[in-house]
């Protein structure tokens, strides 16, 4: 819904779209990450989502080939790993701090920490990591050590999680940068039409003769197949030899001829 409203207006300042994210978008999608324990799967779906925001609200897209270190020092933001690193060990120290009546440890910190002795994980449980290990993970990425001692003062604890993720300002030459990434993204666009042009793309079956029968035969492994069978197992058999003739979706081609034109 943000998209066309705030994203794309050109009249909204950069500034005032980022705080409007990290109000609106931000909080949602990291919602109970405290107790996230993400795969790399996960994560890496997240961090996709964050970075295309981000890139969208510096005008910017994949075809601008910008790295994703460079719109992070565009923008002043951190990482979606440190903020998601940061929720898990501020609530990593409620938990280790809380205690019941009689100044044992609580329920709560029982089952954060998996600590029942008797109990019997299930059989078919598999080995996915546990909230207690990426914990542990968290702490050693962040140089703590000695964190039993640390999560009791909450001013100490509050100041070593938050001291990667601190927003920094936008760049002062964002304009001109995203200026320059456009124009080089523009530069590359035609220089692949004045290649497609010269040399166009040929298909498959342009380029091999089919035999009595109707079929075609792979220039690799000599199988015969069907018109419609033929493109796809050549892209994939005889990448030499698409590479050579030029064939429609041959992605090599027209990036090697590109690279050695620039």
């Amino acid at each position: 819904m943000l998209h066309g409203v705030i994203w794309r207006r050109k009249t909204v300042l950069v500034d005032s779209k980022l705080r409007i994210f990290k109000a609106c978008v931000l909080p949602v999608l990291i919602y109970g990450s405290e107790v996230w324990s993400t795969t790399v799967v996960q994560e890496s779906r997240t961090k996709t989502f964050y970075m295309k925001c981000l890139r969208t609200i510096l005008g910017l897209n994949l075809g601008d080939r910008v790295p994703n270190e460079k719109i992070l020092d565009l923008s002043g933001q951190p990482s979606i790993d440190l903020l998601l690193r940061r929720n898990r060990l501020r609530w990593f120290g409620h938990v280790n701090r809380m205690v019941n009546v009689q100044n044992e440890p609580s329920l709560l910190k029982n089952v954060m920490f998996s600590y029942f002795p008797n109990a019997k994980r299930p059989p078919n449980a598999g080995t996915r990591k546990r909230w207690e290990k990426k914990i542990m993970e968290d702490l050693e990425k962040s140089g703590v050590k000695n964190w039993r001692r640390d999560t009791l003062n909450r001013d100490l604890w509050r100041d070593l999680i938050n001291a990667q993720v601190q927003s920094k300002s936008v760049h002062p030459q964002l304009k001109q940068l995203v200026k320059n990434y456009k124009d080089k993204a523009d530069e590359r666009r035609a220089i692949q039409t004045q290649i497609s042009q010269e040399n166009p793309p040929k298909k498959v079956i342009e380029v091999l003769v089919k035999n009595m029968n109707g079929l075609y035969t792979c220039p690799d492994c000599n199988r015969a197949f069907k018109p419609q069978g033929i493109t796809g197992h050549a892209r994939t058999c005889a990448k030499k030899w698409c590479k050579k003739n030029n064939i429609i979706g041959c992605k090599c081609t027209t990036s090697t001829q590109i690279t050695v034109t620039l």
